[in-house]
């Protein structure tokens, strides 16, 4: 075997990449580690706010159905009120279903799975 197949077969489930990105992925890859390290505490806390809001929406959601359903149950319903209450729930409804918090906050995790993936990709990253 050669010595320049040494380098290539070392880390069979890697290939070769261009230098240039060879040699700025480490870099790359530091900058954001750190940045991420910055965000990831303010991220946590944005979290808890985020289902702060989100159990007043499931609460409001509830008191509005409950609202619809003793409206429903009247001998005379007010029908404009009715309505009304059908068309603010499903505005609610709309609001909580898009309301994701796991999306709103996943860069922290989905950056730390692409950098797994990244280092189990190119064998590592070193600056040699």
């Amino acid at each position: 075997m050669k010595s320049s197949e040494v380098g290539v077969l070392q880390n069979p489930g890697t290939r070769e990449i261009n230098p240039r990105f060879r040699n700025r992925l480490p870099q790359l890859m530091r900058r954001v580690c750190d940045i991420l390290v910055k965000i990831e505490p303010e991220i946590q806390d944005l979290a808890v706010h985020l289902k702060e809001f989100q159990e007043y929406l499931d609460f409001e959601i509830e008191k509005v159905r409950l609202a619809i359903q003793k409206e429903e149950w009247k001998d005379r319903a007010d029908r404009a009120k009715l309505d009304a209450d059908k068309e603010w729930l499903a505005k609610l409804e709309a609001l909580r279903t898009d309301f994701n918090i796991d999306a709103m906050t996943a860069p922290a995790t989905l950056i730390r799975s692409l950098f797994a993936r990244t280092k189990d990709l190119f064998g590592g990253v070193s600056q040699d």
